[in-house]
Order: structure tokens, then sequence, then C-alpha cells
């Protein structure tokens, strides 16, 4: 009997989550019950130093703790990852314990993708600047990687990376630096720690501009063609905790409970993000990226700016599942037409980009001019993400030039 009923198919490992405040003191003996207990912190140089972070990260690992590598940046280089790995080797480590944001994680990852190689690590990295990938060795295993979050982007729950792919950092200026990936279901966190107090030190700026990046992961996740009804749950809930504690990113101190519901927000609108041939972010994203090369503006900072006229293109091509996402933000749609839904969710969007107080206009961001928008367009269009565009959505260079015009 054939059925015309929908269908989907979900496959989904991740890491073991614990959240809440001082979980961080319980990394050494999870490890322990993982039979590791050898560990190298990875961080970039100011999460490094400073001991309110820091300092119960390593308690919390106490005798499995044998290195420090706080030498990532946010451009992510090869080399940086290729050194990293050394000083792994040298010390005999067995597990990669990434504190701090994006950065520091796709690093962590991009180590644990070159240590799978019995062979030497500047020849496995020379191979991945040729071929334009890490890859994990098929007759290896990738070191380890736990994540600590200090920032809420939401990267974590995930088996992808990042990577510049230079060995020669400075040889060449950043934007003609190829960016490559690192992808392995085995690059999965085997655990991730999200600790209330790793983020109370994180700059106020940077904590809010990653958590619009991290909301923008649950909305895209609704109309992701990948989409399924586990992950429409995951970020349907995620997107109601997040409306609700982002407000306190702003207060200082920040709340104790409206932080932990952000927490779990994240957590919970990142969950399946990322599966075995499906990444389920999209055109908001592909966006962000178009800005990544040439300005020195935080990811979330560019989606607060463009979202709201990125989902009014979406929403004037394809339904884009609105009612799923007016669902999410709470927004009755009784009486209410097609138009009138997509107005209030991106009402609600704005509202909560407003309450991470986030520039509003593309004219904010240093160094851009309006000039600049067309070859910002070639780039957008060329990103893989606008390639998982909702059905219906398919945007030339021109169309996209248009819907920075309506953000400049």
């Amino acid at each position: 009997m054939t059925t015309d009923a929908p269908q989907f198919e979900f496959e989904y490992s991740p890491g073991k989550i614990r959240c809440g405040e001082g979980c961080v003191a319980e990394i050494g003996a999870e490890l322990a019950r993982r039979d590791l207990s050898r560990a190298m912190i990875v961080s970039g140089s100011t999460v490094g130093s400073t001991p309110a972070v820091m300092d119960p990260v390593r308690d919390g690992l106490g005798d499995a703790f044998v290195e420090l590598f706080s030498e990532t940046t946010p451009e992510k280089y090869l080399k940086t990852a290729v050194d990293g790995a050394r000083v792994a080797r040298e010390n005999d480590v067995d597990t990669l314990v990434a504190v701090g944001g994006g950065s520091s994680l796709d690093t962590a990852k991009t180590m644990s993708a070159l240590l799978s190689h019995d062979a030497p690590l500047e020849e496995t990295a020379e191979t991945a600047v040729k071929s334009g990938t890490v890859p994990v060795a098929s007759d290896g295993q990738p070191t380890p990687v736990v994540a600590v979050p200090t920032t809420l982007a939401g990267a974590d729950l995930s088996v992808i990376a990042g990577v510049k792919l230079t060995l020669d950092p400075g040889d060449a200026p950043d934007r003609d630096i190829p960016n490559g990936s690192v992808s392995d279901s085995r690059l999965m966190p085997s655990a991730l720690f999200y600790d209330p107090n790793r983020y109370r030190t994180t700059p106020a700026s940077v904590l809010r501009a990653s958590a619009m990046n991290g909301f923008n992961k649950g909305v895209e996740m609704l109309y992701s063609p990948y989409a399924t009804p586990v992950t429409d749950g995951t970020a349907v809930r995620g997107l109601r905790l997040l409306q609700s504690g982002l407000g306190t990113l702003g207060d200082d101190p920040m709340d104790d409970e409206r932080l932990y519901e952000t927490l779990a927000g994240i957590v919970s609108v990142q969950y399946g993000i990322s599966t075995p041939g499906r990444y389920r972010a999209s055109i908001v994203h592909a966006f962000g990226h178009g800005f990544s090369h040439d300005y020195d503006a935080h990811q979330g900072t560019v989606h607060g700016i463009v979202t709201p006229h990125v989902l009014r293109y979406v929403f004037d091509n394809a339904d884009g599942r609105r009612h799923l996402l007016a669902e999410a933000f709470d927004i009755r749609t009784g009486g209410k037409t097609d138009a009138e839904v997509a107005d209030a969710v991106i009402d609600a969007v704005v509202g909560v980009r407003d309450s991470l107080e986030l520039p509003t206009r593309l004219r904010e961001i240093d160094g851009l001019e309006r000039g600049h928008l067309p070859g910002v367009a070639r780039e957008i269009r060329d990103d893989g993400l606008v390639d998982v565009a909702p059905s219906g959505v398919d945007p030339t260079a021109e169309e996209i030039v248009e819907v920075l015009e309506r953000a400049w």
C-alpha cells in the first residue's frame, strides 16, 4: 500500500548537555567517565587571561588539565589550528576543551580533525589548503571536543566548522584567503557545559550581538527545507524562551532566571541544526556572511540590521511558515490575513533586535559605503546557504541589492 503522507528523516547524536550555574565543576568527572584524563583548554587570549572564566574551568578539570592554548582568533586561520594541534600532540592530549565563542570551538574542531591523521600536521594542512576542506581521517579518530560557550551564537551543537585556509596569515588580505570547511559527524562535541557564570564577564556588546545570531538559528530552522517535526518543536520552544529571556542581557547584573531561559533557548534553537548532510541555517545567515570579509562587524550585528528586510523578501516570495513563526512568538493569528501575520512576525523580530540594542541601519557599519552594496550582494548570492532558502526564494544579485538598499 502506498501513501502520500509526509515523511521525514532525522539523524542526530548530540553530545551530553549540562546547563546550570556551576556546571563546569563537573567537567573533570565527565571526562573520567569517558576514560579521558589529559585535557588542553582552547581559547582566545582575552578569555584565556580572564580568571573569572578560566579558574572554574581549570578547577573543574582538576588533574586532567595539562595545557592552555589561548591563541584562537575570529579569523580562524588554519595555521592557528596547526599550532594548537602541535601543542596537543606534544602534551599527549586526549581532550580539547573549547572555552569561548564560535572561533574557539571551530578552531578546536579543526585541531581535532588534524589530529585524526597519522601524517605530519603540516602535510595534512597543506592537503587541506589544496582541497578546500579539513577531513577527518577515515581510519583515524578525532580528538574529543568539550564545549564551554561564553557567547550565544548557537554554533555549539554542530558537526561543522569554518576555517580560513592559510598557513601564512598576513601573506595576503583576509578577503583573498579562501574559506574552508570541516564537517564530520564525529566532530560533534562530546559534552557541552552552559554555565551562566561563564557569560557574565563577556562584554555586553558581544553577548547581545551573538544572541541575535543564535536567535536566527531558530527562525531559520522553521522555514528550512530540511525542517522536521523534531526541529519544529525545539525551535518553537527555543524562540519563546529567547523572546522572554534575551532582554536581561542589557541588565547589570543579569537576572538569574532570565539568563537561564536564554541559555535553555539557545540550546533549543540549535538542537538539530547540524546533522549529517543537512544544515538548517538559511538565507539570513547568507546575508550575514556577505559582510564577513571586509567589515569589522559582528555577524549578530549584521543579522540585527538585515533580518527584518530579508524576512520581508522571504514572505513576499513564499509562505515561509509564517504561521508557525507566529506561534513561536505567541502571536494570535485569528482573523489576520497572511500579509498581516507576516507583518506581525517581522514586528516581533524587530522587537527582539531592539531589546538587544543593536544597530538598525547598514550605514552604521564602519567602513561600509553604499557603493559597496553590489559587491556584497554578489558575495551573498554565491553563499551556499542561499541554495537552502525556502521553496520559491531564489534571489538574483539585483534583488539582493534591493534588500540591502532597504536596510541601508
